[in-house]
């Protein structure tokens, strides 16, 4: 091979790039089923396929994992949960890591870094959301129905990811 020139892509790869640059997009937001989901943040939910993107970016540069959902994401999941019942202090510290990590939160209460326990515990909650947004897009891919109607009246035209529930507690 010439020096300067790039390697050849690997068959296949620059589908699956496509695939997740539009999943980052239209993905659905998955959520914790509960009374609660509609309450999450409309300001969030919009915010999330640029949070998406932003992670597509630090994958290709190696800083964070493909197969893994946001910070955001996972504290959107976990939203519904925190206001149905009290959260183990385990996912006390969690939801406030992430919490950390996306919103501005008061200085008493940030949680800065998880033990490498509490940060497994994470990675494999925002796998699962990983796992769950593909299933869901190949679902919609297939014309399949993603999940049960959510109450209320029917959607606006959808600037928001629309709403996947899952349960991962």
């Amino acid at each position: 091979m010439m020096a300067g020139m790039p390697a050849p892509a690997l068959p296949g790869k620059e589908d699956h790039w496509i695939e997740e640059l539009v999943g980052a997009l239209t993905d659905p937001l998955i959520v914790y089923p509960s009374p609660w989901m509609d309450s999450i943040p409309e300001e969030q939910k919009k915010r999330l396929p640029l949070e998406r993107l932003a992670h597509l970016m630090r994958c290709n540069q190696g800083k964070a994992e493909r197969d893994e959902a946001t910070d955001l994401e996972a504290m959107l999941y976990m939203y519904p949960r925190t206001l149905e019942a009290p959260l183990s202090e385990q996912w006390v510290r969690i939801y406030l890591y992430l919490g950390t990590q996306v919103l501005q939160m008061p200085e008493d209460i940030q949680q800065k870094a998880l033990t490498d326990y509490d940060m497994g515990h994470l990675r494999d909650l925002k796998r699962w959301i990983y796992q769950k947004r593909v299933e869901a897009r190949k679902k919609k891919a297939r014309g399949e129905k993603l999940g049960p109607a959510l109450p209320g009246p029917a959607p606006a035209p959808q600037t928001a990811p629309e709403l996947v529930q899952a349960k991962f507690f």
